[in-house]
């Protein structure tokens, strides 16, 4: 199931908020359960089963954080549990971060680790940017969705770094 074709949305990192909520107002009013009441089992499933699609998809498609790995695998670009390697000298870097985090003694210590991460961040978004805000993926460089593929895996291991400094 691609809840963008379900929705007639074009794929894209970012959904456009108004026609997502309109298309999935028209299925829900369309396949809506109490509509099929009076019908045989058959169609009573299907109608559950569009149902229960539709409110899965605007779900995910309303996340901008499930988006993001969401196109990547519907694309073929990561699998579902795959084992990606980062590079080594970023993880040489996280390594380090994650010392400084464990020496600093100081709240203005730990506040220069935290904007250190928040640079890296950045650093690794504003190369994709224009094709993360792309309204669609089909003129996207098969590069660019690698550079991409990339970045949400380092985003994803430098989010984890960020929720163990704070607990």
């Amino acid at each position: 199931m691609n809840y963008f074709e379900l929705f007639g949305l074009p794929i894209s990192f970012k959904t456009d908020k108004n026609q997502l909520r309109s298309a999935f107002m028209n299925i829900q009013r369309a396949s809506h359960p109490d509509k099929f009441a009076q019908s045989n089992e058959v169609e009573q499933e299907l109608a559950l089963e569009k149902s229960a699609a539709a409110n899965k998809g605007f779900t995910l498609l309303n996340n901008n954080e499930q988006i993001l790995p969401y196109v990547l695998e519907i694309t073929g670009h990561i699998n579902v549990d795959e084992k990606y390697n980062l590079a080594p000298d970023f993880l040489m870097e996280m390594m380090e971060l994650n010392e400084g985090w464990m020496d600093a003694e100081t709240a203005d210590q730990k506040q220069n680790i935290l904007d250190q991460i928040n640079t890296l961040k950045n650093d690794i978004f504003n190369p994709i940017k224009a094709h993360l805000e792309a309204d669609t993926v089909d003129y996207i460089p098969q590069e660019a969705m690698l550079q991409i593929k990339d970045y949400y895996y380092k985003k994803k291991y430098l989010d984890r770094i960020l929720e163990d400094f704070h607990h």
